[in-house]
């Protein structure tokens, strides 16, 4: 795993094509079972790569975090050195927020930061 910036990130096309924001940590542990060739789209719900807030009690702060998945293999590759503390702590203490295994989905003011320091919007 690797420590970056979020605007270095944004250099990288390939994430960028593939980037997805309705892929989080709930729709990640959906179980997927694929049999035949036609379960086969399947692969497709969570394929790229996506963010997600980790924190679990004992840590000292959340921590923005991507993922890759590919054929139903999912591996956080990054932490984004960058992103402000306060909007992550927000992700976290949303109403609503779900705890997925120390994984948290992004909220919609973090979600738009990224899309903004990613000039994707």
């Amino acid at each position: 795993m690797i420590d970056i910036s979020i605007r270095k990130l944004g250099k990288n096309r390939v994430f960028k094509d593939n980037l997805r924001f309705d892929v989080t940590p709930e729709v990640i542990f959906k179980p997927r079972f694929v049999h035949s060739e036609k379960d086969a789209s399947l692969t497709d719900e969570t394929q790229g790569f996506s963010f997600y807030v980790e924190y679990m009690e004992g840590l000292p702060k959340p921590s923005l975090m991507v993922m890759k998945t590919y054929c139903l293999r999912s591996k956080t590759i990054a932490q984004i050195t960058d992103a402000p503390e306060d909007l992550l702590w927000a992700a976290v203490r949303d109403k609503g927020a779900k705890d997925i295994s120390g994984m948290y989905a992004l909220n919609g003011p973090l979600a738009d930061w990224i899309k903004t320091q990613l000039d994707l919007q």
